[in-house]
């Protein structure tokens, strides 16, 4: 028997090279330091999308993407597919803990300035992904078809409306015409099920193999330190220690993801009546209530120039800043403290969770 196991092992450790790749994975050593929890973010928010590339199939076989069906589909997952209110409830909360993980991976990596030299397209990449993560999110969201998706497109769609020239255009596109419609449902499928992940597939592998080409980044105080003292910074082997570590938050992350699931299954809103008015404080969803807040806090005019347009534009500009912050930051490229890019950070990160509390709780 004790045989028979050693020539099975053999045999798989010849055609998928296992043994290769762990010996890779104790070569490869991760720093530790007070920042390293940080490192486990990454894992987790693969995990998810695993879980995502599981249950949105499962889903797809029973839904029907046509205005006049998308609403009924999802009402039959959920009441007569056997466990489809769990499979849905399921896909809905790892979508939104994908979300709220990667904006804590966000915050992080900008804190401690995870984009210095060499890691300047493993920030790039990692900005795409996070954007595509929040489309997937809302395309996700508005799939029901039902009023609160019907009222997310409009208002969602309006949003690049406001961009000036580009604007109109991007919204007909969105839109698949002037008004929300069944186009719209068949556009937002389209990039749902398959523009979107295809791409965060692809940008995703090539984030993984920069990240293993330059290693993990650490942070500019840290380094600073280990210099001045004169010192290695510490780092342990990925296996057997971090490899462990991952398995178990992602033990923990899936017994969570189940009873919110369980406890707090997603919900179907009311059928769309395209003659009701928007119900009076309807809100885009929480990963997108930051934004509501400041163009709801923006006057009609500014210095007479639409207030939608002024905040789209300001926002779109802050927005650009942080995608090039690597090649801006001159500061922390050079392993310098750089106090601007941090209040930046730090101003960045308490709007996101104040607006996002107001206009949660107000």
């Amino acid at each position: 028997m004790e045989e028979q196991k050693i020539q099975v092992k053999k045999a798989l450790d010849e055609r998928l090279m296992l043994g290769a790749l762990i010996d890779l994975a104790r070569k490869k050593l991760v720093p530790v330091h007070k920042h390293t929890i940080w490192y486990y973010l990454g894992a987790l928010l693969l995990i998810l999308f695993m879980i995502q590339m599981v249950t949105g199939p499962i889903l797809l076989f029973y839904y029907k993407p046509a205005a006049e069906t998308a609403y009924q589909s999802v009402a039959e997952i959920m009441v007569k597919l056997p466990y489809g209110w769990l499979i849905r409830s399921v896909h809905h909360w790892a979508s939104n803990l994908m979300i709220l993980i990667a904006f804590v991976h966000f915050f992080s990596t900008f804190l401690v300035k995870a984009y210095r030299r060499p890691r300047e397209f493993t920030w790039l990449t990692g900005m795409v992904m996070f954007l595509l993560v929040l489309f997937l999110g809302y395309t996700g969201y508005t799939l029901p078809f039902d009023e609160r998706a019907f009222f997310a497109l409009n208002v969602g769609t309006d949003m690049p409306g406001a961009i000036p020239v580009v604007g109109q255009y991007v919204l007909e596109f969105l839109r698949g015409g002037a008004q929300v419609g069944a186009h719209t449902l068949n556009r937002f499928f389209a990039l749902h099920v398959g523009v979107l992940p295809l791409a965060l597939l692809a940008v995703l592998a090539i984030h993984i193999i920069l990240v293993q080409m330059h290693g993990m980044s650490v942070p500019v105080s840290i380094e600073k330190k280990a210099r001045e003292e004169k010192k290695k910074i510490p780092a342990k082997p990925m296996f057997p220690h971090f490899v462990w570590h991952d398995a178990v938050n992602g033990l923990v992350l899936v017994g969570l993801l189940f009873t919110l699931a369980i406890c707090m299954p997603s919900e179907l809103g009311s059928v769309i009546d395209y003659l009701k008015p928007a119900p009076v404080g309807v809100k885009p969803d929480w990963f997108f209530l930051w934004v509501y807040q400041i163009l709801k806090w923006i006057p009609t005019y500014v210095l007479g120039i639409e207030g939608e347009v002024v905040g789209i534009t300001g926002l779109a500009l802050a927005a650009v800043v942080i995608f090039c912050a690597p090649f801006v930051d001159w500061k922390s490229q050079r392993n310098e403290r750089s106090p601007l890019f941090t209040a930046f950070a730090v101003v960045s990160l308490l709007v996101f969770l104040v607006c996002t509390a107001i206009g949660f709780f107000f």
